[in-house]
C-alpha cells in the first residue's frame, strides 16, 4: 500500500512543442497580415493597383514605407477656384473726343 502525498505536483505530460511553435506562427502571421492590411489601407483607391501583391505581408508594409518616403502617395495641394463661374465683360465705351477724325465719322454712322 502506497500512501501519495497531496504536496507533489502531478506531472502533466509534454505538450507537442511543434504544434505550440506552428500555432504560435499561424497567429503572428495572421496579426501580420491585418497589420500590414491596415497600413496599406491608407492607399488612396485610385494607386492601389501599384502595390505587389505577389510580396509577403512584411515586404508589403515595407514596400509601402520606402514608396510613402519618395511622395507618391501624397496628395496635391489644388489651389482654390472660383468654382467655374465667367467673369461678367462690360464693354467700355470709348472717349470719342480722344479718337481720330475717321474713327470718330465711324462711330457717327453706326449710330
Amino acid at each position: 500500500m502506497s500512501i501519495e502525498n497531496a504536496d507533489t505536483p502531478v506531472e502533466t505530460p509534454p505538450a507537442n512543442p511543434q504544434s505550440e511553435a506552428a500555432s504560435e506562427l499561424a497567429a503572428l502571421k495572421a496579426s501580420l497580415a491585418e497589420t500590414a492590411a491596415k497600413v496599406l489601407a491608407n492607399v488612396p483607391e485610385l494607386l492601389r493597383g501599384l502595390v505587389p501583391t505577389s510580396l509577403s505581408p512584411s515586404d508589403q508594409i515595407a514596400w509601402f514605407e520606402q514608396a510613402k518616403a519618395t511622395g507618391i502617395f501624397d496628395k496635391p495641394t489644388v489651389a482654390p477656384t472660383d468654382g467655374g463661374v465667367r467673369p461678367a465683360i462690360t464693354p467700355t465705351t470709348p472717349d470719342t473726343a480722344s479718337l481720330p477724325i475717321y474713327a470718330r465719322m465711324a462711330a457717327g454712322y453706326r449710330n
